[in-house]
């Protein structure tokens, strides 16, 4: 008989008795484990028998607030830009850079953070660079120029990019595969809802303009938004203090490395936390070695820049160059539409609810464009000093942050819905659909002229953004665990980088050629929407 018809014979045998074969198996570990033997699991399987309770409810609430820290910080100036316009002394192109400065930092720190991350651990990186970006935010929010304020946020920015790249690998690497699409997504909704401190603290200190506290040594007057972006802070502290306190290292890091004793007191840690069983009742003893349990830390063989390096061409060549384009291009496209477009969206909703309540006369069906430039005075040097001072905004209107609130709700209910779908249309079409729809709304904008249906219209293109949970979901399972970290960080990058551009764009075109700044959104969503369907099927991924 050939070898290919005895191949033939066994698959079928194998697929008849496939559920029989499962229960022969269970009853020969039970066995095994009566004789005393000592069952191997896979790093998979550990997580599993590590079981699911409160250690990874806390794990989740965890992620949303060291996602909500750097949401924070890094929007902060985004909300204070008209408050802060008079006493900066602050342009147009000015207000885009502040904008834009933030991701900047993130830009130039990536791969520097996803480096450190993958070879010297997650928690190990992410505690740092979050003490760090809350000092960096308390020294910027005693800013007297521009300059001061646009080094400190890039530093700020600098720090923050640890915490929003590394920590969707330190995530997922708590849970098995099967879970991990729906813990990520569980964990952006936390998120999403988290994201209501940012209006909410709006409405504490931008809605009035009585607060102010004078510091003589200084010679600073401490205004509300000033304590608005120090307050913008304060979440990085409350990571910080229950990263110390209540979670490890990831245990697919210490697995990694080759540490399987590290590994097994973790999921010890995880098992005991969730059951409230002894440590020692965990039945997991030892673990499978494949080919992610060995040694990839060789840092000390290698110089750091060599490490670096040799870490990062593997990201480019065969077989995760087209995975790295791709992840890269979304990211892109995906962050350029949203964040970047984000930067004047309260100075827009601002400009916006004036326009709704100004009794002078005004077109009767205006465009987004013309609204936003009819309030632009303050870039018109003929104006006088006093009109100029009369026109200082001092405070913003309930109005925007209603519509700030309503734009982050919807946000909570499409990351919801994501999470309830994921698991039964997959990854690429969530991608693909969210992507088309972002491109069509942004195409809209040049022709509506009903000013709240503009905005409405606008919030569905900055709803693009609930795609970065999905595509980084989607990067975190193409990359293996030594690589992981670095993949995110380098599409995110990228990103990055379209959030910047993005700002600058429409900062510097948002005067004489508004119309055609929605242009570009659209071209990179729909290009982004229909490259998506060439993402491998992650879940029929070899082992």
């Amino acid at each position: 008989m050939s070898k290919r018809v005895q191949d033939l014979i066994n698959s079928r045998i194998s697929r008849k008795h496939h559920s029989l074969y499962q229960v022969k198996l269970k009853e020969e570990e039970l066995s095994e484990i009566r004789m005393g033997k000592e069952i191997s699991y896979s790093i998979d399987d550990a997580l599993e028998k590590a079981k699911f309770g409160k250690f990874n409810y806390f794990m989740i609430v965890l992620f949303a607030l060291i996602l909500v820290s750097g949401f924070l910080e890094v929007n902060s100036v985004n909300m204070i830009l008209s408050i802060a316009q008079c006493e900066l002394d602050l342009s147009n192109s000015h207000k885009g850079f502040l904008g834009a400065v933030g991701y900047i930092g993130i830009i130039v720190s990536s791969h520097f953070w996803g480096f450190m991350a993958d070879t010297r651990g997650r928690k190990k990186v992410l505690i740092p660079a979050l003490i760090y970006s809350f000092l960096f935010t308390v020294i910027s929010s005693f800013s007297t120029s521009f300059w001061f304020l646009a080094v400190t946020r890039f530093f700020n920015g600098f720090c923050v990019c640890a915490t929003q790249t590394i920590v969707y690998a330190y995530l997922c690497e708590f849970y098995s595969l099967k879970l991990r699409d729906l813990i990520l997504l569980v964990a952006s909704v936390i998120y999403a809802i988290f994201t209501l401190i940012y209006p909410l603290y709006g409405i504490l200190f931008l809605s009035h303009e009585s607060w102010n506290f004078y510091i003589p040594f200084l010679d600073m007057n401490y205004r509300s938004w000033r304590l608005f972006i120090l307050m913008c802070g304060v979440p990085s502290v409350l990571s910080v203090i229950g990263m110390i306190v209540f979670i490890p290292e990831s245990p697919k890091f210490t697995y990694a490395q080759g540490d399987e004793e590290g590994t097994l007191k973790i999921l010890q840690r995880i098992f005991k936390c969730n059951t409230g069983k002894p440590a020692d009742e965990y039945e997991v003893k030892s673990l499978i070695k494949d080919q992610e349990s060995t040694n990839q830390n060789p840092a000390m063989s290698k110089g750091f820049f060599s490490l670096m390096w040799s870490q990062t061409i593997q990201l480019f060549k065969r077989p995760h160059l087209k995975n790295t384009l791709t992840a890269c291009y979304l990211q892109f496209g995906v962050c350029l539409s949203s964040n970047g477009f984000w930067t004047f969206l309260p100075e827009t909703l601002n400009r916006v609810s004036l326009w709704m309540e100004s009794e002078a006369t005004k077109p009767a069906n205006p465009t987004l464009c013309h609204i936003v430039n009819n309030f632009d005075r303050s870039s018109n040097s003929s104006i006088s000093e006093e009109e100029h001072e009369a026109f200082c905004v001092t405070k913003l209107e309930l109005g925007t942050f209603t519509n700030v609130v309503i734009l982050l709700i919807f946000y909570i209910l499409s990351l919801f819905t994501l999470s309830l779908l994921i698991k039964r249309v997959g990854k690429v079409l969530i991608i693909s659909t969210i992507n088309i729809i972002g491109g069509a709304a942004s195409l809209l904008l040049m022709f509506t002229s009903i000013p709240y249906l503009s905005i409405a219209i606008y919030f569905m293109m900055l709803l693009s953004i609930v795609n970065l949970s999905v595509i980084n979901a989607s990067t975190v399972e193409l990359f293996p665990t030594s690589l992981r970290a670095m993949a995110v960080s380098l599409s995110m990058m990228i990103g990055r980088i379209g959030s910047v551009l993005g700002s600058n764009f429409l900062g510097l075109l948002i005067k004489n050629y508004c119309t055609y700044t929605w242009l570009l959104p659209a071209v990179l969503l729909f290009s982004g929407g229909f490259l998506a369907f060439t993402i491998p099927n992650v879940k029929k991924l070899p082992k």
